[in-house]
């Protein structure tokens, strides 16, 4: 296990930095995924963290950072738009409003700049939002409108895709976007169901559920998934996380459009760091180096970023060379030299302890021979 301590001592390590305070103040408001007919847009919340929320200091930003931070990379987010006053983001048609706020926090959560005296920032904060409206204003989500978004980010230049909507409708015209963004090489990351609320349907939802989709699930500071987390996804921090909201006030998010976000980021700087990574061989990376917990497999972003397996290879091989052993010289006349001399140093020692015998008794006798 890469990180045994991390999930059973994570809650001590929140409480001594603050992050789980930060992410439990109830003064923060949790952002909507959808508004209700007739809801006004979501308004900016005021609000700022005391301290580093839980998220970042659970993936390991200090030694992530130390290697990469995302540059050069486009992530696009599909959701309900990025509000461009807030983050630095490239929008597409409308993609640069976000009514509801969702796609705002979690393009934060994503590459939200570090900026001094902020707490709030980015997993990969170097990287390129490219914001891309995959839903109605109010946040209603379709499989049109994802498929919709994901010929547009393409069209971007993404080969990221971030999804934060989900629908339940295994839509051919969704899937076939699909197909077509993995052909064009781009690695689509999906929230594996809604958002936490009590009347969120049964899934499976789409387009998490497609081959070829890296689905995600969330899990909060205690570091156990959430209940309804997909088995055999990969989980990341959803639950309880601080980003950015509408007019950069911070918002609390809850569900796996959140923990999508850090996944996504987390391939971010794997390809910042490692240009010639695939879109297979980052999935590849993301799930092979995460560790299992509770039926899922947990983010390590540290482990994908930095594990020595190669394109297409699975775990690293050590290399072998065959041992190759050289003709010696013949040896027979050293062994024969070598007895030669132990025979001649029993010889003397032997003729030397029939001396110390004879010559004493010989001169008590004046050396007369005996009788």
């Amino acid at each position: 296990m890469r990180r045994p301590l991390a999930v059973a001592c994570v809650t001590l390590t929140l409480l001594a930095n603050g992050g789980l305070a930060a992410a439990q103040d109830t003064e923060l408001p949790q952002i909507p995924q959808t508004l209700k007919a007739g809801q006004a847009c979501t308004s900016a919340s005021g609000k700022t963290v005391p301290s580093v929320p839980w998220q970042l200091p659970y993936l390991g930003v200090d030694r992530l950072w130390a290697l990469s931070k995302g540059d050069g990379v486009t992530v696009a987010v599909v959701d309900t738009g990025v509000d461009k006053s807030v983050l630095p983001v490239q929008p597409v048609g409308d993609g640069g409003t976000d009514c509801v706020g969702h796609g705002t926090v979690v393009a934060s959560l994503i590459a939200a700049p570090v900026v001094d005296g902020a707490k709030v920032s980015g997993l990969a904060p170097s990287a390129r939002v490219l914001a891309v409206r995959g839903t109605e204003k109010n946040g209603t989500a379709s499989a049109a409108g994802i498929a919709g978004a994901l010929d547009a980010a393409l069209a971007g230049g993404a080969r990221i895709i971030c999804v934060a909507a989900a629908v339940t409708d295994a839509d051919p015209e969704l899937n076939q976007a699909v197909d077509r963004a993995i052909a064009a090489g781009a690695l689509i990351v999906a929230a594996a169901g809604r958002d936490a609320s009590r009347d969120v349907p049964p899934g499976p939802y789409y387009p998490a559920s497609f081959p070829g989709v890296l689905a995600v699930s969330a899990l909060g500071p205690d570091g156990k998934p959430d209940a309804k987390a997909v088995p055999g996804s990969l989980a990341a921090p959803g639950n309880l996380v601080a980003g950015l909201g509408p007019g950069g006030g911070a918002a609390v998010g809850a569900g796996p459009a959140f923990a999508a976000a850090h996944v996504a980021a987390a391939a971010a700087l794997i390809r910042s760091y490692r240009p010639e990574t695939t879109a297979a061989d980052l999935a590849r990376r993301l799930r092979d180096t995460a560790y299992p917990h509770a039926g899922v497999t947990v983010l390590d972003p540290l482990a994908a970023l930095t594990s020595v397996a190669g394109a297409g290879e699975g775990a690293a091989v050590a290399r072998r060379e065959p041992v190759v052993v050289a003709s010696g010289p013949d040896v027979a006349p050293a062994r024969q030299a070598a007895w030669s001399v132990v025979v001649g140093v029993v010889v003397a020692v032997a003729l030397l302890g029939a001396a110390a015998v004879v010559v004493p008794r010989g001169r008590r006798r004046g050396w007369r021979a005996g009788s």
